[in-house]
């Protein structure tokens, strides 16, 4: 690894830390005093979100440069038999789940008010709805290299951990990220970090992994948690209704 690349490494573990948390509340603050005067606030919000994150992709290819397998170095592998398996297991679960939430209206209403809180960040019409799904797809491509391509790998080279401590510690340090949607969301999100980790180590050799030398976070696959992350992040289109089309449901 060349100095250049190091020094790039060093400064996207230390902006995944410190900065990112704050920026995401930053964006988030200035969306919420927008959103009352310009009817363009959201798309502008996702139109941000959407260049902000693929600008760490830009920083991740320079970092990959050196590298002589870069796509293996950031987990772009395809998956094991095993992570077929889980990405076909979570496609049909959320595809189910979200069906049967759009069928049972108690539940759907359980559901609204549990997405009340980020009310803020979801679409409220057609263009919106637009957007939302760019940055949400974007957010499952982005988010995963860089909190488990790249912060998985970095946690095993640097601080020697194993597959479960980075789980948790990259969970934490991704739930952080949006402390900006309150304690509970926060929480929730440190769960969902936690949850991509694994399915990030199971869809590659980890097993086999568990024996040798190398840290196991060098044998993840991402391609899966991209797809678990893309589809946590598209549900809520199917679910949220705006105000307008509650009323239109009650008549």
């Amino acid at each position: 690894m060349g100095f250049i690349s190091f020094l790039l490494t060093q400064l996207l573990a230390a902006y995944t830390v410190l900065v990112e948390p704050f920026l995401r509340t930053n964006f988030y603050r200035n969306l919420k005093k927008q959103i009352k005067v310009d009817p363009q606030a959201r798309i502008l919000f996702y139109r941000t979100q959407v260049l902000w994150e693929w600008s760490w992709v830009v920083v991740l290819i320079v970092i990959l440069i050196p590298e002589a397998n870069p796509l293996v170095f950031i987990g772009l592998t395809l998956p094991s038999i095993v992570g077929w398996i889980i990405l076909a297991a979570l496609l049909v679960g959320i595809g189910l789940s979200t069906y049967l939430l759009r069928r049972n209206p108690r539940a759907l209403a359980n559901m609204q008010r549990s997405l009340e809180a980020t009310s803020v960040v979801l679409p409220s019409n057609p263009a919106e709805r637009k957007w939302y799904a760019v940055a949400a797809i974007t957010a499952g491509i982005c988010e995963e290299l860089l909190f488990r391509g790249f912060l998985l790998r970095y946690l095993a080279v640097y601080f020697g951990l194993y597959w479960l401590f980075s789980s948790i510690i990259s969970g934490v340090i991704y739930g952080f990220s949006h402390a900006y949607l309150g304690r509970r969301n926060m929480l929730q999100t440190m769960l969902n970090g936690f949850s991509f980790a694994i399915v990030y180590f199971l869809s590659g050799n980890l097993l086999s992994a568990m024996g040798s030398s190398q840290p196991v976070a060098l044998v993840g696959s991402v391609i899966p948690a991209m797809v678990f992350h893309a589809l946590a992040e598209l549900r809520p289109l199917f679910l949220w209704r705006t105000e307008e089309k509650k009323k239109k449901s009650k008549s």
